[in-house]
């Protein structure tokens, strides 16, 4: 009689092992007794046996190998040289268990060997781990990695500590100056570099040359080049002068340059020598009843310092609209003192200190939108005289300069908050006559550039002249008018039956919805019409109004405008009141175009002021 089939319980319910789990164990026990290896790599004399087949069918390096009449394919051995033994056995190690120990220490060793040996998976392992550890005491060393074997990631986020660091590193980092001339030249050649003036990028090149002198300095005329030596002032060109005096192997090129000749030769400004600026046009002082006889003002903020300086009047209009991209300031549009409305269109040069009227757009427009989407400047809606609003707008190309439409409203629209965000254009709310009588907005219009469509989304409320900024993946909303339960009556907005201003903020996000999870204080008082900015990690609010206001003693509607200006950064518990108020104005001003924007940093723009003498290269005389 046979005996019963006993069954283990532990292994009862247990998943068949995949074919892949017994060839991996089979080739690490194999590996661990060196049994059936048919081939070894050789480091220094030490040896590691392995079989090709697991190394071919890895990367191509070792395929294109083993599968080709090379030496390697016939003795059976594979010699490599620059890699220390260590390296080469964690590699091996990994190759049969897919297991690696990454640390500080070993990190940059790997991925020079994965990179070499075109191992991809322990590639991306290392270039994660180092993207994890990136500091400015190690971004030189990973740039020059991330360079050397085109990693767009690793060398991308090491460029950016670079730029933010070189002066620091580059007279204080002692691996600076073991960089490779490749890699020096592109670090000096950044329009990134964080840096106010050009005279730290000289001192780089001196100080790495003069580390090892006799090899490097046939090099220094190439170096030179790097130099925007237009960009040095006077009291740094004379250092230059005194340093090079007794360089007889050096020719110092002099030239007198004007403002465009200056920027021409030097090839643009460092991001350092930008200040982040808040600049405000149509200021006006509101002290006084007739507004033919104002002066508007384009007033230009400096939060880090919180000051303001004036900039060059442009027209005496208001209600204009501006945006910035990179160092050029846009202004659209507006009305004259005369009560005609505007259609023109200007830029503004910091470094040559005028306006140039570009082509106006195609209809006049006021209290509009106007933003700014790659390269593309798109004016949007608004109005052109009391009450006739507007469904229409255009966008202008910078590169062709010209306007050309694109698709109309889905209903006339001014007075709306707006922002850019991902390659969409949102406005939020406004008001609206489309059927007839004034009205209100409760939508929120998105606007496809790739496909030139607008798409609807509703709002909770009814709401207009607010102010919106783009951040965090979304939208931040601030102020404007409501509507609510209790009505008020206004002479200014005879049908805007129950309309009040409010201290109300929100956030939206990317699909238009208003996103409740995403806390944002309320104002420090009901605030209406606005100019709301972002400026680096804050949102800046500068004066505003609430006209709707109700006094109860005097049973009479009032108006009421601010000239003060608050902040608030995201995750902060409420805005602040800075000490400055807007200038040009004690009473308040509402309704003027806003924009953050860089501006040059004083002595860079002390040097464009004036045609003057200065160094625009050094050369090798044996050169010439």
């Amino acid at each position: 009689m046979s005996s019963p089939l006993v069954v283990d319980e532990d292994l009862m319910g247990e998943e068949p092992k995949p074919l892949d789990h017994y060839i991996r164990k089979g080739l690490q026990q194999l590996h661990q007794e060196q049994l059936l290896c048919d081939t070894t790599i050789v480091v220094n004399s030490e040896r590691f046996p392995c079989h090709r087949m697991l190394l071919a069918a890895i990367n191509p390096y070792f395929r294109a190998m083993f599968s080709n009449s090379f030496r390697e394919s016939q003795d059976g051995e594979v010699l490599l040289q620059d890699i220390d033994p260590t390296v080469v056995q964690a590699v091996v190690n990994y190759y049969y268990t897919e297991e690696i120990a990454l640390t500080p220490e070993t990190a940059e060793d790997l991925f020079v060997a994965a990179s070499r040996l075109q191992i991809l998976p322990l590639l991306e392992s290392c270039s994660r781990f180092l993207l994890d550890h990136l500091s400015p005491e190690n971004c030189l060393r990973l740039y020059e990695l991330g360079y050397a074997h085109n990693d767009p990631a690793l060398f991308q986020e090491a460029k950016s500590l670079v730029n933010l660091h070189f002066r620091r590193l580059s007279q204080e980092d002692k691996s600076f100056l073991n960089l490779n001339p490749s890699t020096l030249t592109s670090i000096l050649s950044s329009d990134s570099l964080a840096i106010a003036s050009e005279l730290p990028v000289y001192r780089a090149v001196r100080r790495w040359v003069t580390a090892q002198n006799a090899v490097r300095f046939p090099l220094l005329g190439h170096l030179m080049t790097c130099v925007r030596l237009p960009l040095l002032t006077p009291e740094e060109l004379r250092e230059v002068q005194v340093e090079l005096a007794g360089c007889r192997e050096l020719r110092l090129r002099w030239r007198r340059l004007n403002r465009q000749e200056r920027l021409r030769q030097s090839g643009g400004l460092r991001r350092g020598m930008y200040a982040t600026c808040i600049v405000c046009v149509d200021l006006y002082n509101m002290d006084g009843p007739d507004l033919k006889t104002k002066d508007f003002q384009v007033g230009c903020y400096d939060p880090q310092m919180e000051t303001w300086e004036k900039l060059p009047l442009l027209k005496c209009l208001y209600c204009a609209r501006c945006v910035a991209l990179g160092d050029k300031l846009y202004v659209t549009g507006g009305v004259h003192t005369d009560d005609t409305y505007s259609d023109t269109f200007h830029e503004y040069n910091p470094l040559r200190g005028r306006w140039t009227q570009l082509p106006s757009m195609s209809v006049a427009r006021a209290s509009h939108g106007f933003l700014a989407c790659n390269q593309k400047l798109f004016a949007i809606g608004g109005w052109r005289k009391y009450e006739e609003y507007l469904d229409t707008a255009e966008c202008f190309d910078l590169e062709t300069r010209s306007w050309s439409p694109i698709a109309r409203l889905p209903f006339a629209l001014s007075h709306f908050a707006s922002a850019v965000l991902k390659n969409k254009l949102y406005l939020i709310g406004g008001v609206t006559n489309s059927v007839g009588s004034w009205f209100a907005s409760r939508k929120v219009l998105i606007y496809e550039i790739g496909i030139d469509i607008w798409v609807q989304v509703f709002l909770e409320n009814e709401c207009y002249w607010s102010g919106a900024v783009a951040m965090s993946n979304g939208i931040y909303v601030i102020g404007g008018y409501y509507r609510s339960r209790s009505r008020h009556h206004s002479e200014r907005w005879p049908d805007s039956g129950n309309i009040h201003c409010t201290r109300k903020c929100f956030f939206l996000g990317r699909d238009g919805k208003v996103d409740k999870s995403v806390p944002v204080p309320k104002l420090p008082f009901e605030l209406a019409g606005a100019a709301v900015v972002r400026w680096k990690h804050r949102i800046y609010v500068l004066g505003g109004e609430n006209t709707y206001l109700y006094n109860n003693l005097e049973g009479e509607n009032y108006e009421e405008y601010y000239n003060t200006i608050l902040y608030w950064e995201p995750g902060t518990p409420k805005w602040i009141q800075s000490q400055e108020r807007l200038p040009f104005t004690s009473w308040g001003l509402s309704g003027f175009g806003c924009t953050a924007m860089k501006m040059p940093k004083k002595p860079i723009l002390d040097l464009f002021r004036k045609t003057s003498v200065a160094l625009t290269a050094i050369e090798m005389a044996s050169s010439s």
